[in-house]
């Protein structure tokens, strides 16, 4: 049944809000179900724990699902969580509905009501088919009783470390989200989450290998069985999609899994972000913008987000903006080494030299780089401006096993073509999964139309509209 409220009509039924103004906005079916509860207990304090047992059934979620729906349901009535007219957060507590509900609209008449004895049969002909079909049931699979609820919540401290690990883009961070992961899954295997988690998790951790390494079939793995758990989880499919984008190059499949992932849930930050990777190696930037806009308005004090929003509007060529939302990952993390670097070219590609020096020097020292390396740096500065310290760079990278698509592109904007080229040609041959970015990414930009570069790319697996 609608009901309104401060002037703003909801229809459950619908799953829709329509403010004073007549502007109408479609609910997702959970925030909706959150709404309907909340409202049907005005004044009340729900906590986070009884919103996700009553809306989300038990399933495997953590209370970032409960702030996206909430933040959701204040956008669709133009609510100000500073000064609350709908939703209140109760600090440590959970949220209460504190608007004052207007009487329920009168439905419309009811069609004529069926003979008493046509129902009674009706009725008890359908109760004899549910049982029936219920002891069947019983019959041919005993299901297994859910784990604890210790147990339960083990797991999910274990899957919400391995999350916060897993946004903070270093090598050690992600091999920490991995353990996390994995020991989410020891807890109790029958989550579907934990699965995709770590399969996404050790993607990314190949995404910064030399080569795809055994890891590649535990992610396949991992990806396939949070889908026979949950073939409605829009992470899996988004696991899925990373699989087919990163290590098969499969660019339609990935795309289609990508889809089908934020039609299930459009709401998951990390989603969007991932399906904006696709859209930018295929030269989509604008739509890969759009995507990564949604995603930081979702996750509006990840750094990692706004150092992606960043990136993608830097390849869109909105250097502007690009520089606005890096400053802004570097305002929330001033280690993020991803933002700093993006922020580097930035300033770098608009002819500000002495800036970008300055913003990379700033974050060497925040993410703790050893002070031996921090003065080669500086005086490959003095000696060869950024040029310089490309080049210093990609020689002490090849004495450490940096990936050859990274030498390839310190050489790059170093000014050695050949040179980078040679390592390009290395880095496609090792299947680096850092490649599906070489048609996209600045520092090659000088490459684009070179017959040998173009050959790499295809063989590469990227096709003719990434460049």
């Amino acid at each position: 049944m609608s009901f309104t409220a401060l002037g703003c009509k909801v229809d459950p039924l619908l799953r829709s809000v329509t403010d004073a103004s007549g502007r109408t906005t479609r609910l997702e079916p959970k925030a909706c179900d959150l709404l309907v509860l909340l409202a049907g207990r005005p004044g009340e304090v729900v906590s986070a724990e009884q919103l996700i047992e009553s809306v989300w059934g038990g399933r495997f979620v953590t209370s970032d699902v409960v702030t996206v729906a909430v933040h959701a349901l204040r956008q669709a009535f133009g609510d100000n969580a500073r000064a609350p007219r709908f939703i209140e957060t109760v600090r440590g507590r959970g949220y209460r509905w504190i608007a004052p509900l207007d009487r329920p609209e009168p439905a419309g008449e009811e069609p004529a009501a069926a003979p008493r004895s046509a129902v009674a049969v009706a009725s008890l002909l359908a109760l004899l088919l549910l049982v029936s079909a219920a002891c069947v049931w019983m019959l041919l699979r005993r299901p297994a009783p859910l784990p604890s609820m210790t147990r339960t919540q083990a797991v999910l401290r274990a899957q919400a470390r391995g999350l916060f690990f897993s946004d903070r883009r270093t090598l050690a961070d992600l091999d920490k989200a991995i353990e996390e992961f994995r020991r989410a899954i020891a807890g109790e295997p029958r989550f579907a989450e934990p699965h995709a988690a770590l399969a996404e998790a050790l993607v990314r951790r190949m995404e910064w290998s030399q080569v795809v390494t055994a890891a590649e079939r535990e992610a396949r793995h991992e990806a396939a069985r949070a889908l026979e758990l949950d073939p409605r989880s829009p992470l899996g499919q988004a696991a899925r999609a990373s699989v087919e984008l990163v290590l098969d190059r499969d660019m339609a499949a990935a795309e289609q899994s990508f889809r089908r992932a934020i039609e299930l849930d459009p709401t998951i930050p990390s989603v969007r972000r991932r399906y904006s990777y696709l859209l930018a190696v295929n030269g989509r930037f604008r739509e890969a913008v759009s995507h990564t806009r949604v995603a930081a308005e979702l996750a509006p004090t990840s750094s990692s987000t706004f150092a992606d929003l960043g990136w993608v509007e830097l390849l869109a060529g909105d250097a502007a903006a690009a520089q606005r939302d890096l400053s802004e990952a570097l305002r929330l993390d001033p280690a993020n080494g991803s933002a700093t670097m993006s922020l580097v070219k930035c300033l770098d590609a608009t002819g500000r030299e002495t800036e970008a020096w300055s913003e990379l020097h700033r974050g060497l020292a925040a993410s703790g780089m050893p002070p031996a390396f921090v003065q080669r740096s500086e005086a490959a500065y003095a000696a060869g401006g950024l040029r310089g310290v490309y080049d210093t760079w990609a020689e002490s990278g090849a004495q450490h096993g940096l990936p050859r698509f990274v030498l390839a592109v310190y050489t790059a904007q170093a000014g050695r073509r050949d040179r980078a080229l040679a390592l390009l040609r290395q880095a496609v041959e090792r299947r680096e999964p850092m490649t599906l970015w070489m048609t996209v990414h600045p520092a090659f930009a000088a490459l684009r139309h070179d017959a040998e570069f173009l050959a790499l790319a295809r063989r590469a697996g990227l096709g003719a509209t990434a460049y």
